[in-house]
């Protein structure tokens, strides 16, 4: 047998290994589709990848713990502010200077 002959018969073993790994991983895919639908493997992968956003968030916060306890303070101020100033104008009252001055300008 000459080299072509030898290099043609280990071509075809090669090309039908990777048939036979295709065809394996296809009929596995096909079986899942069937068993879980589309819809199925969407929603897990969409939980699979809300887990991984959860546990970054997690290390994040783990790792810098001032910055996301200043960003929630300013955050509920922001969310509270209206009842702040009304506060602040009741336990002051219509007579406050600083009410008085910023009227005047």
């Amino acid at each position: 047998m000459g080299n072509l002959a030898r290099q043609l018969e280990a071509d075809r073993a090669m090309r039908d290994a990777a048939r036979t790994a295709f065809d394996a991983r296809y009929g596995a895919i096909k079986a899942d589709m069937e068993k879980r639908g589309i819809a199925g493997r969407v929603i897990d992968e969409s939980i699979e990848q809300a887990r991984e956003m959860l546990d970054e968030a997690v290390d994040i916060a783990e790792s810098n713990p001032g910055v996301v306890g200043g960003t929630l303070a300013a955050l509920m101020l922001w969310f509270l502010r209206n009842p702040i100033m009304a506060w602040f104008d009741t336990a002051l009252g219509p007579d406050a200077k600083w009410k008085k001055e910023a009227d005047n300008d």
